[in-house]
């Protein structure tokens, strides 16, 4: 009879085990599904901004000017659409960028607005815009094999 008890609350214990974890796991899979779906809606408008960068083929001379209105935009997109739906890796790297178009508008805010940015400094923020759009693409995994 002990034995029979026994069965009974294993059987009673493991169920409920069994549908907590299903549960979760129903959960995560759901809450997974409407961020990706966030994600993708507002990647989309950083991909445009970050469409300034390109390495193929390079865009027209980018000025101080238009950089800084690069920047503005980022910095308006992550706090009124995106900087919530970015990962730590993707805001760290969305940070890096921002922390070098700051450094280059800081080093030439004497200069002409718009005067165009140096080949060396076009290709450093190119270079963290390419990091970037890599992270967010990771965050959405479009460009793993499924």
């Amino acid at each position: 009879m002990d034995t029979l008890y026994k069965e009974i609350i294993a059987l009673v214990f493991g169920g409920i085990l069994g549908a907590l974890l299903k549960y979760w796991w129903d959960y995560r899979g759901m809450v997974h599904k409407e961020l990706w779906a966030k994600r993708y809606e507002e990647y989309k408008k950083m991909f445009e901004l970050a469409g300034n960068f390109p390495l193929y083929p390079a865009k027209a001379p980018i000025t101080y000017q238009q950089l800084l209105k690069v920047s503005e935009g980022m910095r308006d997109w992550f706090f009124k659409e995106g900087g919530l739906l970015l990962s730590v890796k993707t805001r760290n790297k969305y940070f890096k960028v921002q922390k070098e178009n700051q450094s280059t508008l800081r080093t030439n805010q004497a200069k002409d607005m718009n005067k165009e940015i140096s080949d060396a400094e076009y290709d450093s923020i190119r270079t963290l815009f390419s990091q970037f759009r890599r992270a967010m693409t990771d965050d959405l995994m479009s460009r793993t094999r499924m």
